[in-house]
């Protein structure tokens, strides 16, 4: 006999209580020395144990480009021990900078958070929109992060159809914009370099398509690590492609394929001052599967 649905849910809800306090969504490494803990409960590695050599080559042992060739499955184990983890001070954690005006920038008044599964690892609030800056991270409930990848590559991807369609235009021609089916407006060539934006809609006048953030105003997973490391934990981290790009002004294609032209495009690059000796830094391209 099938069960039937009042059956079946019970079943899930009583297995759902018996499984969920078994779930760490926030967990700290074994190495810290945490008292008490005789079970041996959390992530196997230290922080400095996982960022190992960086991001490396195929051919070196330890690296993450080396790991996602030769066992994505112990990649994707690695980045979501990441993502777990509850980040100490001895490894940058912090408070974040209290000054400034904060009816100009109302981030002066938040909170921080010691994990990124402090923030988006959480089901309550407002399905995905509680809170605000004032008091985040304490209410906010954030977006989960499934299929961010594939989120980045469309908008890189129709960037680039926008851009083609802008650069075959000829001098006083005007054509609709479009890319993936979206409609974006039209744009009018008025002259060898100069162009009449006025048309465009749903994305800026430099036709770059930022999927992140409900303003639209990131562009790529790395500048998302960046700033939410610097806002959200007052962790300072670096990557060598975003400074490529945005201090640099290169063009950069990362090894998932992303391009970063910082000869185009306004690339967010990390907001704080290059590291010393005396402060912990969070290589944020060594410690992600990108």
């Amino acid at each position: 006999m099938k069960p039937n649905i009042s059956t079946t849910a019970l079943a899930l809800a009583l297995a759902s209580s018996v499984i969920a306090p078994l779930a760490s969504a926030q967990l700290r490494d074994v190495k810290d020395k945490i008292s008490g803990n005789t079970v041996n409960e959390g992530i196997q590695k230290n922080l400095a144990e996982e960022v190992g050599g960086g991001r490396g080559d195929l051919l070196t042992q330890g690296t993450s480009r080396y790991i996602i060739a030769r066992d994505p499955f112990r990649a994707i184990r690695r980045g979501r021990q990441l993502f777990q983890r509850k980040f100490l001070p001895t490894q940058g954690f912090s408070g974040r900078d209290r000054s400034g005006n904060i009816q100009l920038d109302p981030s002066v008044g938040a909170g921080v958070v010691d994990s990124c599964a402090g923030c988006h690892g959480r089901p309550r609030g407002g399905a995905g929109f509680g809170g605000d800056v004032f008091t985040r991270p304490d209410s906010r409930d954030a977006p989960h992060l499934f299929g961010l990848g594939l989120q980045e590559m469309l908008g890189d991807e129709m960037t680039a159809e926008l851009r083609a369609e802008k650069a075959a235009l000829a001098v006083g021609q005007t054509a609709p914009l479009s890319a993936k089916g979206v409609s974006f407006g039209s744009i009018t060539r008025t002259g060898a370099t100069t162009f009449n934006t006025a048309g465009v809609v749903g994305v800026n006048p430099d036709l770059r398509v930022r999927p992140f953030f409900a303003q639209g105003g990131t562009m790529s997973i790395r500048e998302f690590l960046v700033g939410a490391f610097n806002a959200e934990m007052g962790l300072q981290s670096d990557d060598p492609d975003l400074h490529a790009a945005a201090i640099n002004r290169q063009r950069v294609v990362t090894p998932s394929g992303m391009v970063l032209d910082g000869t185009i495009d306004a690339i967010e690059a990390r907001p704080l001052p290059a590291a010393t000796a005396s402060t912990p830094t969070v290589t944020a391209s060594a410690t992600k599967c990108r």
